[in-house]
């Protein structure tokens, strides 16, 4: 099959941890919240995610890697090794929002920090933080993409179903934001996500508690005031905002999940390594 070159869409990324690991649904607790007895996977929900990252996902990712680098159209090249390979739909979102090409991924890693400075003003692209941390408590695959931003296969994108849920995360992530010492904090939310007035009154009240001087704002073109971002920092793991920024990023959700629940992912980049064996990680 012959694939026309056609420069079209954009997609998402990733990076590297301290070691390797499979995501699983709940961890054990955060540290800063105590409980009688954590919550753990399934030995089903393990099975499922160790089987995401099999060998024929291996080949296809990086049959898939070489397509892009030939600057390949990316719908096309996901279906035609998405067929290929008998890509699951999880399959193919992990390879579509975790492998991009060598260029795109080098130029995000070249924007990616671990940390914030002190007394940083930072930019929080909301939604894209708070539902990767549910995506997470919910189970949902997760890696580091080839640009070193963590990624999830989706879930909870565009609605909230589960509020109680949607509300411990915005308390871990407000405790965690209160203890990185920032200037100041504009959260911003997308309007028109069902319910953002309301979450939007919660991350309010949380900052509030905690003293913070952080302002949360509800807009329609999130995206747009996050990539003409004026300060030196956002937090977001979204590529298309980060391919058009100029500040530098924090990868938010990840620094709260590794901190905060102690969770280690794999690193996508690591499966497109010649002598990397999936056999020997499991």
């Amino acid at each position: 099959m012959i694939i026309g070159k056609n420069k079209r869409l954009s997609r998402k990324q990733a990076d590297r941890p301290k070691r390797v690991g499979y995501a699983v649904s709940i961890r054990a607790a955060p540290k800063s919240i105590k409980t009688r007895s954590p919550i753990r996977a399934s030995a089903m929900e393990k099975k499922e995610n160790a089987e995401a990252f099999d060998d024929a996902f291996i080949a296809a990712a990086r049959d898939y890697r070489m397509l892009l680098d030939k600057d390949y159209p990316i719908d096309a090249s996901l279906k035609l090794v998405g067929d290929r390979y008998r890509l699951s739909h999880n399959g193919r979102m992990m390879l579509y929002r975790g492998i991009l090409s060598l260029k795109a991924s080098q130029s995000n890693l070249a924007k990616l920090i671990r940390s914030p400075w002190e007394k940083a003003s930072l930019g929080v692209d909301g939604y894209n933080i708070l539902f990767t941390l549910m995506n997470y408590m919910h189970g949902h695959p997760m890696f580091i993409a080839t640009d070193g931003f963590l990624r999830d296969v989706g879930g909870a994108h565009g609605r909230i179903a589960d509020h109680r849920g949607f509300e411990r995360m915005a308390e871990i992530a407000a405790e965690y934001l209160a203890a990185l010492n920032l200037e100041s904090l504009t959260f911003f939310l997308d309007a028109p996500v069902s319910s953002s007035g309301r979450q939007a009154g919660f991350l309010r009240e949380a900052f509030t508690q905690r003293s913070m001087n952080a302002e949360v704002r509800l807009e329609n073109g999130v995206d747009h005031f996050l990539a003409c971002w004026e300060g030196e920092l956002i937090a977001t793991a979204d590529s298309a905002i980060i391919g058009r920024t100029n500040a530098h990023v924090f990868d938010l959700a990840r620094a709260i999940l590794e901190n905060q629940f102690e969770a280690r992912f794999i690193s996508l980049a690591r499966l497109l390594e010649p002598s990397f064996s999936i056999s020997a990680q499991l």
